[in-house]
């Protein structure tokens, strides 16, 4: 797509890591390089960066007691700077803020009090910070939230929210900006194209899961549900990723009559098995969209998922039959016979899978995101007028 110099804006991005290792940093750097090749100009402020071309680094931190967590992940929480954010913010038209952590509530100061617009987004939910540190607890995500809200969403005037779901999560918590759901979309490259299917995979019923290896993500639970699955010895497993978690999940999958594939994957990998495989299964209890879901349609694989009330995903389930009980083996390991039983019917499913995905293109997502960006500048010129 030729850039469109007329509409051309200036906008910082503000995200503690510009990298490949979390769903949501991913959206950031595919966000930005969409936005570059229309016309826009992208500054970006991080703790690091593997391509941002205007950079501005900030100095980063891990929790006590999380070092080694959050390093695997490759991610840092920014510290805000303030000479490094004015300088940043000095002749951008949008300060765009993509987490609500120290970072953001500082760049969110700086830049209203520069009189810039400023737009929020809601990337990550207390679950998945606590995850990453290996914890589940109700009353620590009740506080992260309030923290969240007092850094950012009850700071900014506009919040990005990459689904409705995610939008409800904030209204129904008070927040006071105004909310616009604006997808994450799926990249270019996540369409179904031919490939040959892998010879290991043979005539087994595949099931793919793509992400990091953390608590939030219930792998575990994936291998309970083929493992109690009366077809188990004709089910292949693949779990791509990586994290912590992998050598534990080798020693559960071990016991399965299939050896499950648990490894991190290329991306032309990726793209091959996610054109070839039979279903995409989703336990993720947390998830503000899923990126992997969105790739997984992108490519016409029917996602097969959890019902969890934390989660966007189940959005992406055709129906029922694609829908099993958050947290319950026997309820996954039920639908995976349903389906190694009607497996025929799964090549004609694709087809509505992709009439799905259209909805969710990645240059349909920057239309709206343009118009959000747009409308934010057109209400901060009026505010201050």
């Amino acid at each position: 797509m030729e850039p469109r110099k007329d509409i051309c804006m200036k906008i910082a991005m503000v995200t503690d890591a510009y990298n490949h290792g979390r769903g949501g940093d991913v959206a950031a750097i595919r966000l930005v390089e969409g936005l570059k090749k229309r016309g826009h100009l992208i500054t970006v402020v991080a703790t690091k960066s593997v391509q941002a071309e205007r950079f501005f680094q900030v100095k980063g931190f891990c929790p006590p007691g999380a070092e080694e967590s959050f390093r695997k992940m490759d991610f840092l929480f920014g510290i805000p700077e303030k000479n490094v954010l004015r300088k940043a913010f000095a002749d951008v038209d949008l300060v765009h803020i993509q987490h609500p952590f120290y970072l953001g509530y500082g760049a969110a100061k700086v830049a209203q009090a520069m009189k810039k617009t400023v737009v929020g987004a809601f990337h990550v939910q207390p679950q998945n910070i606590l995850g990453t540190m290996g914890k589940e607890s109700k009353f620590m995500e009740f506080i992260l939230f309030k923290i969240f809200s007092f850094f950012l969403f009850n700071r900014v005037p506009f919040i990005q929210c990459p689904s409705q779901f995610a939008a409800d999560v904030l209204k129904k918590s008070g927040c006071r900006g105004a909310l616009r759901v604006v997808s994450n979309g799926i990249a270019a490259d996540y369409t179904a194209t031919e490939h040959a299917r892998p010879h290991w995979f043979g005539d087994k019923l595949v099931l793919i899961n793509v992400g990091r290896y953390a608590i939030e993500k219930r792998q575990p639970l994936l291998i309970q549900g083929v493992q109690r699955s009366k077809y188990a010895d004709k089910i292949q497993l693949l779990l791509c990723g990586k994290g912590e978690k992998m050598e534990m999940l080798k020693k559960m999958g071990s016991e399965l009559p299939v050896k499950p594939f648990i490894q991190y994957v290329s991306h032309e990998d990726k793209l091959t098995y996610l054109n070839t495989a039979d279903l995409f299964v989703h336990a993720s209890i947390v998830e503000l969209e899923s990126l992997s879901c969105l790739e997984s349609i992108g490519c016409g694989l029917p996602c097969l998922i959890c019902d969890s009330r934390h989660s966007a995903a189940k959005q992406f389930a055709l129906d029922e039959r694609f829908i099993f009980k958050s947290d319950d083996a026997d309820s996954l390991a039920e639908k995976i016979n349903y389906w190694y039983e009607h497996r025929d019917q799964l090549k004609d499913i694709r087809k509505k899978v992709l009439a799905m995905a259209e909805n969710y293109r990645f240059e349909k997502c920057l239309d709206k995101m343009e118009a959000l960006y747009a409308e934010a500048i057109h209400a901060n010129k009026h505010a201050k007028t």
